[in-house]
Parts: structure tokens; C-alpha cells; sequence
């Protein structure tokens, strides 16, 4: 990748379309990744008053929340690791964000139909399998099937 100085007109334009882009478009996991998350997330956390199948599209809602907040507070170039096995942020940076996001990400998304504690574990497991497939050696499927033990360790 050039630095700043060496970006062509084509490559800036891009970077500012990526930051510009409209919501729909602020995503960057994929339809798979989320529906996956949200099998995964559904053994976490529950949806008091409906069904499963509610339940899970309210959790992939929940998930769309947490990707857009990410897109937004986090650099697309960080955010793009999670495609990348051979690159990627070290241990300790994952724990150091998964830290940070969480709390931020708690402050500013509000899941009122879910207790308090339930929409901390949501967005923190989220955010989680998102960081943890941005670490070196580590892709979302890993992440994502990660045993606790695994994440804790992987985090603490």
C-alpha cells in the first residue's frame, strides 16, 4: 500500500468513498458471517417474550448494530485484518480493543428490548469473534467457534 503522499486520485477517492459510504453499505461482514454469529449468539443470550425465529432475527439486527458501529469507530484498515491470517493485531491489542469497544460500543448503542447485562454480553461477544479474527494466525471462523476457554485466553 503507498503512503499518503504516493496515493493516486483513484486510491484516495476510494478511501473517501469507504469513509462516505452510505449506511446500507457500512458493513463489512458478510450476510453469512452475521447469520452464523447469530446461531452463535442465540446460545448466549435471550430474547424475553418470542420465539427462536424472531429471536434470531432480532440478534442479527443486534449484530448489523455492532458492524456499523465498528465501521465507524474503527479504521477500515484494522477492520480489514479480520480477512487477513498473515497479518493481523497481536494479542495484546485484541485485548486492549475488545476492552475499549466493548464499553464504548455499550455507551453508544441502546437494545431496549433486552436487560442491560444481556445487550453488554451480546455486544461484547460481537465484538469478541470480530477482534479476535483480526489477530495474527486467526479468521473469523475460528473466532466465531472459539470455545470460552479459548476467547478468555486469547483475550486475558
Amino acid at each position: 500500500m503507498p503512503t499518503i503522499s504516493e496515493l493516486t486520485e483513484g486510491q484516495f477517492k476510494t478511501l473517501l468513498d469507504e469513509y462516505f459510504a452510505p449506511p446500507e453499505e457500512r458493513t463489512k461482514m458478510t450476510k453469512e458471517e452475521i447469520k452464523s454469529l447469530a446461531k452463535r449468539l442465540n446460545g448466549k443470550i435471550n430474547v424475553p417474550l418470542i420465539g427462536e425465529t424472531a429471536e434470531e432475527k432480532i440478534l442479527i439486527k443486534i449484530i448489523l448494530k455492532v458492524d456499523g458501529f465498528l465501521y465507524n469507530n474503527l479504521p477500515n484498515e484494522i477492520y480489514d485484518l479480520v480477512r487477513s491470517a498473515d497479518k493481523g493485531i497481536d494479542d495484546d491489542e485484541a485485548k486492549r480493543l475488545i476492552t475499549r469497544l466493548s464499553m464504548l460500543a455499550n455507551d453508544k448503542i441502546d437494545i431496549p428490548y433486552i436487560p442491560e447485562s444481556a445487550e453488554y454480553v451480546a455486544i461484547k461477544f460481537i465484538i469478541e469473534v470480530i477482534i479476535n479474527a483480526a489477530r495474527k494466525g486467526w479468521d473469523f471462523h475460528r473466532a466465531k467457534d472459539a470455545g470460552e476457554g479459548e476467547l478468555l485466553a486469547a483475550v486475558a
